[in-house]
């Protein structure tokens, strides 16, 4: 199956903590490249995120959101810093007496406001289990994704099989047209060399030898046999699937090779006309080639 390099994919999950969100996008890009933007708590995934990425993403420039409930929200357990909050109760009294006020209710409060007092603390167990809930819910982005993927990639392959059949009507032209070749030229330089030499005897051992080189050197029946295979090729890579962007582009090179040549040895009409609508549909094909993976 063919997958285009663009495409989205989403994913949520509901944890007794709050909702895990991940959401990937790709664009095209040559190699495989991957921008993760992680909340603070989770950076040391990024690594272990972009390594799960990197096995189903082969090429494109990947983005990678993800929204999580903050690690203190998994930890269960309060803990005191018993240290800092003499501290700030001991500071708070030394204040009361050096503005000569009465010290008041609520000082406990106000302790217990001061930051880092009282936080919660996060066990091992619970911050494992984060990390596997985000794996897998980027893991389910990724299936998403991939599904978005191989979506366009069907119609880029319904494309490229359209220009494929577009250049093999053209071939059937040429190949049309190469039988007739010699006898048109043949007519033609005869009547060329009637009107030259007048009423003088035609050299038909020389006529026969101008045809014969013309045709020697205009003959396109081999490029237009490699054309075919090449076509041949290209249609047994799309049934193949897997990763065919580089292979599309260098199978249109060689038909575009193939293609030139037949237009510089050939003077005839249709089988120029013929070999522009190949050459169209060959760089048609490989504008295609860049949007799949």
């Amino acid at each position: 199956m063919i997958r285009s390099m663009t495409g989205f994919g989403h994913a949520e999950l509901k944890t007794p903590h709050g909702l895990i969100r991940a959401e990937v996008k790709t664009i095209n890009h040559k190699f495989f490249e991957l921008s993760a933007r992680l909340p603070l708590h989770l950076t040391d995934l990024e690594d272990p995120l972009r390594r799960l990425a990197a096995q189903r993403i082969r090429r494109g420039k990947a983005v990678l959101v993800i929204n999580s409930p903050d690690p203190s929200v998994v930890g269960a357990k309060l803990h005191l810093n018993e240290p800092l909050a003499r501290e700030v109760h001991a500071k708070l009294r030394r204040l009361a007496r050096v503005l000569g006020v009465e010290e008041r209710g609520g000082e406990l409060r106000t302790v217990f406001m001061y930051p880092d007092v009282l936080t919660r603390e996060v066990t091992s167990s619970g911050r494992a289990e984060l990390a596997r809930q985000v794996e897998r819910t980027v893991a389910r982005a990724l299936d998403s994704l991939e599904s978005s993927r191989r979506f366009e990639g069907r119609a880029l392959k319904r494309d490229v099989e359209r220009r494929a059949a577009e250049i093999r009507s053209a071939l059937r032209i040429i190949e049309r047209r190469i039988p007739v070749l010699a006898r048109d030229y043949r007519a033609s330089l005869e009547k060329r060399m009637k009107d030259l030499l007048k009423d003088a005897q035609i050299d038909r051992e020389r006529l026969t030898l101008e045809v014969a080189q013309y045709v020697k050197s205009s003959d396109i029946s081999e490029e237009v046999t490699r054309l075919r295979s090449h076509l041949e090729a290209l249609a047994q890579a799309l049934k193949t699937g897997g990763e065919l962007g580089r292979k599309i582009d260098f199978i249109g090179q060689e038909m575009t090779r193939e293609a030139n040549t037949m237009g510089a040895k050939s003077s005839d009409r249709a089988i120029a006309d013929a070999v522009i609508d190949i050459k169209s549909a060959i760089e048609k094909i490989r504008e295609q080639a860049q949007n799949v993976e």
